[in-house]
């Protein structure tokens, strides 16, 4: 059964039947909510109150499922969210105090009511309305079956994880151990920002980085990343651990930062899990483990979180980033300095223009347009998923290069390659709404990315996307 696109039980719902149809004032609704399961304001409004009755007093329609993978959302399944409780029980953790950065359909919570049994408050937040129903719904079910649980003070608030003010949340914990547990977006600012989302992070700089890096890739951050941070900074001072469920590349993230930011983190762990089979999702992804303020650390210790095998250690040996530090160790009298520098490939942000496919001897834009121009600017392409492949005799995409240097002037093309030009030219209003900083003031069709190293014949490259 659904209410407000949430999923809900029929106990859920015979019991709602039952004990709201008599009554219409919103204290008194929300009075009986808490005394049932715990949550503090059941209902925002009255407004609520009487939809919900509405609801309850009409069949029921089965609502198909939305898909939000593309906003990352990626709900984390009781089974999995049982598991993770029981095996930090298992470490000895038994919070007073549980947060969840962004709860979903609240299966964390419900897995954390069934294993920590001394929970005073559990603190939840989400932006997506019918989670929060459904959050709900699943807890007052919880208890309808469990009616002599421990019922800790709960608050699910409705608003956007960078809106809540955790700072001022951790000034009141005083000396109860805290858990900070759950699921965070597996999705990048650049992904949201392209669906148009408001689900983002005030833009700054958060990892100072100089000015050209933050305009280019590395100004692309994970929102997960972001989340995490934010708690580590809000929380420094709060005894507890930290719990979540994040893409392997944002804890190597973590990791390599330590260096530098020193957060306030220690017995770091990384337990891998099986995306495909929990999440149906093909980025590798891990339970993240850290004790709260304590010394800082910067090695994290890598296990399987099924058999709970170890694998490896990874993290910072003097002034080295390492992948195996017990390998390492064992060659470090031979480690030298690296003689090449390393760069990042071309950067156009317009592959349906700059990148073209050869059929039949023709070339073809992602648009599915032929495409007629001169030969002499047009490379080919390797993209990350062609370097999977052992031998790659020759590519299978082509890009339009326009420049040998960043910043070089394009009017050339317009003389020397006019078929070029006029293709690029039609295109010029998808150039113009390239959004990156790094093309304002510079000349038309610009790419970045590029210099003499990428004309040289040979070249190492290594792919830091495709898995």
């Amino acid at each position: 059964m659904k209410i407000f696109k949430a999923n809900t039980s029929l106990l859920v719902e015979d019991f709602l039947k039952k004990n709201l149809n008599s009554i219409s004032i919103l204290d008194n609704a929300n009075e009986l909510l808490e005394l049932a399961c715990g949550v503090k304001s059941f209902f925002s409004n009255k407004s609520e109150l009487i939809k919900l009755k509405e609801k309850l007093s009409v069949s029921f329609s089965i609502a198909e499922e939305p898909d939000r993978t593309e906003y990352g959302d990626f709900q984390t399944n009781i089974v999995l969210a049982n598991r993770i409780t029981d095996h930090l029980h298992k470490q000895s953790i038994n919070p007073d105090i549980i947060i969840e950065p962004t709860c979903g359909k609240g299966n964390f919570i419900i897995a954390s009511l069934e294993t920590f049994i001394n929970i005073k408050q559990i603190i939840a937040i989400e932006i997506y309305k019918p989670y929060i129903w459904e959050t709900k719904f699943n807890i007052l079910d919880f208890y309808l079956n469990n009616p002599k649980s421990n019922k800790p003070k709960i608050e699910i608030h409705h608003c956007s994880v960078f809106d809540f003010n955790f700072k001022e949340f951790a000034n009141r914990i005083n000396n109860n151990n805290l858990l900070i547990i759950g699921n965070p977006p597996w999705v990048t600012n650049s992904q949201l920002g392209s669906l148009n989302s408001s689900n983002l992070p005030k833009k700054k700089n958060f990892k100072n980085q100089n000015g050209l890096d933050a305009m280019t890739g590395k100004g692309n951050f994970d929102i997960a990343e972001y989340i995490t941070l934010s708690l580590f900074d809000a929380f420094s001072n709060i005894n507890g651990y930290m719990a979540l469920l994040i893409k392997n590349s944002v804890i190597k993230n973590i990791i390599f930062d330590q260096k530098t930011k020193q957060y306030r983190i220690g017995s770091i762990e990384k337990y891998c899990i099986d995306s495909k089979k929990e999440f149906n999702a093909s980025v590798k992804s891990s339970l993240f483990f850290c004790k709260l303020n304590t010394k800082p650390e910067s090695e994290c210790h890598e296990s399987d979180f099924y058999d709970k095998s170890g694998l490896l250690s990874f993290g910072w040996i003097d002034n080295k980033f390492v992948s195996n530090t017990a390998n390492y160790l064992h060659i470090r009298s031979i480690d030298g300095k690296c003689p090449f520098e390393w760069r990042q490939g071309i950067k156009h942000d317009c592959s349906a223009v700059m990148e073209l496919e050869k059929i039949n001897g023709h070339y073809i834009n992602n648009k599915s347009e032929n495409v007629l121009i001169e030969d002499e600017l047009v490379y080919g392409l390797l993209k990350s998923s062609d370097l999977k492949n052992t031998l790659i005799k020759e590519t299978r995409k082509y890009i339009i290069v326009t420049q040998n240097k960043v910043g070089q002037d394009t009017n050339y093309i317009k003389h020397q390659f006019p078929a070029t030009y006029q293709y690029l030219y039609k295109h010029l209003g998808i150039f113009l709404s390239r959004k990156s900083n790094i093309y304002k003031g510079k000349p038309l069709f610009s790419i970045f990315g590029i210099g003499d190293y990428s004309f040289k014949n040979y070249k190492v490259a290594i792919s830091g996307l495709y898995k």
